[in-house]
């Protein structure tokens, strides 16, 4: 099944420190303005990190998700999530009802540019006037071969420039950028040290090993970059 792989692998300690510290720090620049009792979609629903905060802000909650196993376990914990691919998306979804759109860590796993701006069109009708888009996704120019190596579904190179392109050619208008290593915010020299330091320590017994555990510490703090655009 797709995406067992991910399904099978346990979200480590470091993990799940990252997700309590970096998901409110990314909901909050698109969350910000909007009214309450807001309506999201998330696409790509995963362990459900960005579902059980939107719960918490009382979000009325629906996401989209591909494996079959991940759908049925958030339904089971009172999540409204279809289990589907996009494109295309559920038709029950309708036309302009969304307040936000969420995707994290999806859009690099689209095929070509072409069907990044299909996937954006259909985004752009589902929301309501004024609504809006958080995208979340590893950047090419900073992860480099590792980009490809850490999932064989990523497909589409994706850095600043060319996701600002994608968005305005679909309509939006960016009012929010910014960028992460694991949950730290901006350019940090610290964070941007480690990063090099992970990189290099753990690649090389990756190297001399041949043991994957060693992947995700070298990946740990590689950038990550946030784009909140709204439909004009």
């Amino acid at each position: 099944m797709f995406y067992d792989f991910y399904l099978n692998r346990p979200a480590g300690r470091l993990a799940k420190i990252q997700a309590q510290r970096l998901v409110p720090a990314l909901a909050k620049p698109a969350l910000n303005g909007l009214p309450k009792n807001l309506r999201v979609l998330e696409i790509g629903v995963g362990r459900g990190d960005f579902a059980q905060y939107l719960k918490s802000v009382d979000a009325n909650y629906t996401g989209i998700e591909a494996n079959k196993v991940l759908c049925d376990r958030l339904n089971e914990q009172g999540f409204n999530v279809i289990c589907s691919s996009v494109p295309p998306f559920p038709q029950e979804l309708g036309k302009a009802a969304f307040d936000l759109v969420v995707m994290c860590h999806i859009f690099e796993h689209f095929m070509d540019f072409k069907e990044a701006l299909k996937v954006l069109n259909e985004i752009y009708a589902l929301l309501k006037p004024g609504g809006r888009l958080l995208l979340f996704h590893p950047d090419y120019l900073d992860w480099k071969a590792d980009y490809f190596d850490g999932d064989y579904s990523h497909s589409l190179i994706l850095t600043r420039n060319r996701v600002d392109n994608l968005v305005q050619d679909a309509g939006f208008k960016v009012i929010h950028r910014d960028g992460f290593r694991s949950f730290s915010r901006g350019f940090k020299p610290f964070t941007w040290c480690l990063a090099g330091f992970m990189n290099c320590f753990a690649g090389l017994l990756l190297r001399i090993t041949g043991s994957r555990k060693f992947f995700k510490p070298k990946i740990a703090f590689n950038l990550n970059l946030l784009t909140v655009c709204e439909k004009s």
